[in-house]
């Protein structure tokens, strides 16, 4: 079983999930569910059935609109975060045009509150059950990597996973130092950094992404759309075993097996 780490089923119509979860299935395919908002986590946990996506407990910075709406989403989130051990999308956006809409105070406040109440959540939590945060991080990983040394993030039941990693060589060292990973996607394998990014990371600290679909939508050919993501993961397979010269087919499995018990 393949899994996709960052997928955005919440961008699927209702009508459509069905089907891609049967397709999907039937390639050997798996997905995390990340969410843009607790409510919306909230509404997929009570209508996807077991046969569906792993759904992933998130509040998006660019969905961070108001205090009033972050307030209430927040709460929704502390309500629901024992209900899964699956993180995302959280995280931080300083790009100037996300500020305009969600300063960086409200970001950073509400992230502050979000891994606070995971923390509260998995406190005693078996090591081998640990919390996954999967992470958006945009012009802000040294920020997002002190505010979890400041929490006592390390040495706890929680393992950060940023995706589409974008970060510099030194935040790449201090994410695996606080024992976090990355989740590759495919852009990552395009450049030259993220080659050596890939080479470079410890082989148990990798993990597989499509952050697909690009956008909402409910008129996509449901039966390609499941292809199309089991034949990315499947390239990135045979990509990441090229750059690290080793069938990297297993390392993946154990390392999905060991975060989300597949």
């Amino acid at each position: 079983m393949l899994l996709d780490t960052h997928f955005h089923y919440d961008f699927l119509a209702p009508q459509l999930r069905p089907a891609f979860d049967q397709t999907l299935r039937a390639q050997g395919v798996q997905v995390v569910g990340q969410t843009l908002l607790p409510s919306t986590y909230r509404e997929l946990r009570q209508v996807t059935p077991p046969a569906g996506p792993l759904l992933s407990l998130g509040f998006h910075p660019w969905w961070m609109t108001s205090p009033a709406q972050v307030e209430a989403e927040l709460e929704i989130f502390e309500a629901e975060v024992d209900t899964t051990r699956l993180i995302g999308e959280i995280g931080l956006d300083f790009l100037p045009r996300r500020l305009e809409t969600s300063p960086a105070e409200v970001q950073l406040g509400a992230l502050r509150r979000i891994v606070s109440a995971v923390l509260q959540a998995a406190d005693g939590q078996p090591e081998q059950k640990p919390y996954v945060l999967s992470l958006h991080a945009v012009r802000a990983t040294t920020t997002m990597l002190d505010l979890f040394k400041e929490l006592s993030l390390p040495g706890s039941p929680m393992v950060p996973v940023i995706h589409r990693f974008g970060g510099t060589s030194d935040e790449l060292t201090r994410l695996v130092r606080l024992g976090g990973c990355i989740s590759v996607h495919p852009q990552m394998l395009e450049s030259k950094r993220g080659r050596a990014y890939i080479r470079q990371v410890p082989a148990d600290r990798l993990l597989l992404e499509t952050d697909l679909p690009e956008q909402p939508t409910d008129t996509l050919d449901v039966q390609l759309f499941a292809q199309e993501v089991g034949g990315r993961l499947r390239r990135l397979v045979e990509r990441i075993s090229a750059e690290r010269g080793v069938d990297f087919l297993p390392i993946l499995l154990e390392n999905q097996r060991r975060l989300y018990s597949l």
